[in-house]
């Protein structure tokens, strides 16, 4: 077999750009850089903006800050007030030393104030128009200010909380309770017709609890707001709940349960945990492992300029435990469990739907976006005047 021989300019060429393409083409080195996890936007007193920065102590994390004794910090929050969010962080590269860098931000929060106002929904699509910002992170609105709820980033089961940041945007997977929603789904729902966007809810916790006196009345675990569970330990914040927005401006906020509802009419939800009155013994509660069995089923269509919206959720579920003691594995029994819950599902996304249509005259399930492939042409679709019409659907 004859072999075959490259010209020597070739192999010169093929030399000189393995060398050109080799090491790093950044003009930092990881040591010169400050890795920003969290960023809080606000209202600023003295200038525009009040922006916090979460920022990691790599030594810390690397386990090499406890000569003390004690524990080290693994970030520190960071705020300034300045014209422009890309003008924060230069000023703030001023007195750190290293260059501020948003590659690794898990997520952003910003104040109600500014969710409520629309600057939020004008902030976020300058946001992603910056190379280092990443789609994929998180976005909540605190009812406190951001730099308040920065500071209460201590997890004491993770040094690391970039760790914490991440596992806490996720749990809607196991509990529903908050959107699963990231930056780019924001911006996306911000700028496409017949759907609007929500976001994470989060507050502060008081961190007390009530005398114990008596025993207290059955509330479902979802029918909180961020801020409004009785507990003490842990973190002494909540991730619960959702903003609601329309034309970029916070409208409202969904609780827990109305979070997870939402998830399940959007075909987002995976998997969570139920309570109930037992429908054959309604003094006692009993919880359900529920979780999706198949992507619900929405039909839409107009007829005589009204708008008609079925809705099928399909969902399984195992009981876990009822204090009544009845069997509901015998065939007697089960199908009134799982009219009963069919029926409370059906009532609380009922009530949610009209919650949107009437409170917050905001389509946030995308019903809108389905609706337009019931016409032919643009034109005719921004002749229906979506908005108005989803109101009376």
């Amino acid at each position: 077999m004859q072999k075959v021989k490259l010209p020597k300019l070739v192999l010169v060429a093929i030399l000189l750009m393995v060398l050109i393409t080799t090491g790093c083409g950044s003009q930092n080195e990881p040591d010169e850089i400050s890795y920003v996890l969290l960023l809080g936007i606000d209202h600023g007193t003295n200038n525009l903006l009040r922006v916090s920065y979460m920022i990691a102590i790599p030594k810390a994390l690397a386990g090499g800050g406890g000569e003390g004794g004690g524990t080290a910090p693994s970030s520190e929050v960071i705020t300034v007030e300045a014209p422009s969010l890309y003008a924060s962080m230069n000023m703030i590269n001023t007195f750190i030393g290293r260059r501020v860098s948003l590659m690794h931000t898990k997520g952003l929060i910003f104040s109600q104030a500014m969710a409520e106002d629309g600057g939020m929904g004008k902030l976020v699509p300058a946001l992603l128009q910056f190379r280092e910002t990443r789609g994929t992170s998180f976005v909540a609105v605190s009812k406190e200010s951001p730099e308040e709820i920065l500071k209460e980033m201590k997890p004491f089961l993770e040094n690391n909380p970039a760790k914490y940041i991440e596992l806490l945007a996720t749990n809607n997977s196991f509990t529903g309770f908050i959107p699963p929603e990231k930056l780019q789904d924001f911006y996306n729902e911000l700028k496409k017709e017949g759907i609007n966007p929500l976001c994470i809810f989060m507050a502060k916790s008081d961190e007390k609890l009530p005398s114990h006196t008596t025993q207290g009345e059955y509330q479902t675990e979802g029918s909180y707001h961020a801020g409004e569970m009785t507990k003490k330990g842990g973190v002494a914040l909540e991730a619960m709940g959702a903003a609601a927005f329309r034309k970029g401006q916070m409208v409202g906020l969904l609780n827990g349960d109305e979070t997870t509802l939402y998830s399940m009419i959007r075909g987002q939800f995976h998997e969570g945990i139920f309570s109930m009155p037992d429908p054959l013994k309604p003094d006692t509660v009993l919880a359900m492992d529920v979780f999706q069995a198949r992507k619900p089923k929405t039909r839409i269509r107009l007829e005589e300029g009204q708008v008609f919206i079925n809705i099928q959720l399909s969902l399984e579920g195992n009981l876990l435990g009822n204090t009544s003691l009845i069997n509901y594995g015998f065939p007697e029994h089960r199908p009134v469990l799982e009219k009963a819950f069919a029926e409370k599902i059906k009532k609380d996304a009922q009530a949610l739907v009209s919650k949107t249509q009437e409170e917050f005259k905001s389509d946030i399930f995308g019903f809108g976006v389905k609706a337009k492939r019931l016409f032919l042409t643009e034109s005719q679709w921004r002749e229906l005047n979506w908005p108005d019409l989803y109101q009376n659907a």
